[in-house]
């Protein structure tokens, strides 16, 4: 019923009757004419903006040529406005708009933007969001180049390099309405790719989608389009009614499983071809899929063969292990453990506040990367664990090691580079917060690594001992040694059979014995399960 109501969308959004109103971008008003041209699409929206409100159309006709929605040579960091946490290129308020492409194909009309999260951007900034029912996009690509070559075959002058390699999250249209197709388009990012994410209603014909993760509108309707996967789980979720796929060709760049979801929900596919360049690739609909979210694949090949992926029976799935919260334990005891939540000073211009009011830590199983691993996670952000010293003992060497599982599986660590990071320090004063440690934290300049370096503390504020270094070992089975003797930090990072060395000179001995474990990133999907820590003195 769903698929047919979006069909009768189409046509009536296709098909009906005329638009009364016809603005043109990017070329001179057509002879005898008296419609209004403008010189970029965002003066034509805003003026479709100032027209919408009746019961008329409007058609914007769009030249062939590239379309900055943002100024991509501006140097100035795009924020959220108060009370939001998305910075846009431009917000409209519109109804019973038509964007049509008026090239060859849609690569030749290309509306587009080139800032992500920490790159050109406070947050997940996205080109586009509009407040509105019953739009229509035809023959356009819209593209976020923050991560992606602009190429445009066209006239190669208008072409641009991507912003920067790390993959981030650049974001293209979110709208918040009813009744959004797309034809003969395409949809260019990688992550967070967002095509009118937040339809109610959205139907794509005959369009080209480019993506990683978190990417597709979980309400669409994909009929007759094509598909490059560039990581293994297009959808967070899917609506209640489930995404649909007729007559696609989806080729992933995956190897090993391709799921479709992070989130267990419903997906239907029909008459799809897969294709992969991994002879041994396995689709499956999620990691853990839930027999009530009803998945359903029809007449569809993976390299040609028959491919069917059934759900699971309907029975009791496998419970994990529940999250058992911890008792916050703010109070500072010799000889005892600190458990609370703290926002250091470094993080004071990332938006954050701490939560005292919950456990800052739970006891239980880690998710994604870390499923399977049991320990200490954090609960909030800026959850800290500390080991105060006996104050009547002197410490001379302290000895560190750390078994840790992180929920990022692909070395990331942390949800964003915004001030996200977790510190392992000894020789660590609870009172003063002075002391020695290593950092693991997320940066812009990488997507599947972290950066690590030696740190020291002196009241709080924190100071580099050693220039920061790449680590792609901050994975499931990561394990720190962090030593401090004889005027000399070091730290080894092992994983498997890679390991990571860093050492500096001490240049502050002190005589503590304590501990600091600080975290500083989000939660759930991108905690850190602690599972093992030992600490031996000299």
């Amino acid at each position: 019923m769903r698929y047919l109501y979006l069909l009768l969308c189409l046509c009536c959004l296709t098909t009906g009757a005329e638009a009364e109103r016809h603005l043109y971008v990017g070329r001179q008003q057509p002879a005898g004419g008296s419609d209004t041209v403008f010189a970029t699409v965002n003066e034509a929206l805003r003026q479709a903006e100032l027209m919408s409100g009746d019961s008329v159309w409007t058609t914007i006709h769009i030249a062939p040529g590239v379309y900055w929605m943002d100024d991509p040579d501006d140097p100035e960091v795009r924020r959220p406005l108060p009370g939001d946490n998305t910075p846009y290129g431009m917000r409209v308020r519109m109804s019973r708009v038509r964007l049509i492409g008026m090239g060859n194909g849609p690569a030749d009309v290309v509306l587009a933007c080139n800032r992500g999260q920490t790159q050109g951007a406070e947050g997940n900034f996205t080109m586009l969001h509009i407040t509105g029912d019953d739009i229509v996009a035809e023959n356009i690509t819209f593209g976020n180049y923050c991560n992606v070559d602009l190429d445009y075959a066209p006239n190669p002058a208008l072409s641009r390099r991507r912003r920067a390699d790390a993959i981030v999250q650049a974001q293209l249209v979110i709208c918040h309405g009813d009744r959004y197709v797309a034809r003969h388009c395409r949809f260019i990012s990688r992550l967070n790719l967002c095509p009118f994410a937040g339809a109610r209603h959205a139907l794509f014909d005959d369009c080209y989608f480019e993506c990683t993760d978190d990417a597709l509108c979980g309400t669409g309707v994909y009929r007759h389009c094509r598909f490059t996967f560039f990581s293994n789980k297009p959808f967070y979720c899917t609506s209640p009614q489930g995404a649909l796929f007729e007559d696609c060709d989806i080729h992933t760049k995956v190897r090993g499983i391709q799921y479709l979801t992070k989130v267990s929900d419903p997906v239907t596919m029909r008459r799809c071809r897969w294709t992969s360049d991994d002879p041994t690739l396995v689709i499956e609909w999620s990691k853990k899929p839930d027999p009530k979210k009803r998945c359903v694949m029809e007449d569809c090949t993976l390299n040609g063969a028959p491919l069917f992926v059934p759900m699971p029976p309907d029975v009791p799935m496998a419970v994990s292990t529940p999250l058992l919260p911890l008792m916050n334990q703010p109070r500072l005891v010799p000889g005892r453990w600190t458990l609370d939540a703290h926002k250091p000073k470094d993080t004071a211009a990332y938006d954050w506040t701490v939560n005292d009011i919950v456990p800052a830590w739970c006891y239980g199983e880690g998710m994604d990367g870390a499923e399977g691993c049991l320990g200490m996670i954090q609960h909030v952000r800026g959850a800290r664990m500390m080991y105060t010293s006996k104050s009547d003992e002197r410490y001379d060497g302290q000895t560190l090691t750390v078994q840790l599982a992180p929920c990022k599986p692909a070395g990331q660590g942390f949800g964003s580079a915004t001030g996200q990071y977790l510190d392992l320090c000894v020789k660590f004063d609870t009172q003063t917060l002075t002391g020695y440690g290593l950092r693991f934290v997320r940066t812009p300049h990488y997507d599947k690594a972290v950066e690590v370096m030696l740190i020291e503390y002196r009241g709080g504020e924190v100071t580099p001992m050693a220039p920061a270094e790449r680590c792609e070992l901050f994975r499931r089975g990561c394990r720190v040694t962090l030593r401090a003797c004889q005027g000399v930090l070091s730290a080894q990072i092992e994983n498997g059979q890679q390991q990571q060395r860093l050492t500096a000179p001490i240049q502050h001995p002190n005589a503590f014995g304590g501990i600091l474990i600080q975290h500083t990133g989000s939660v759930g999907a991108s905690a850190t399960v602690i599972q093992n820590i030992n600490c031996t003195y000299e």
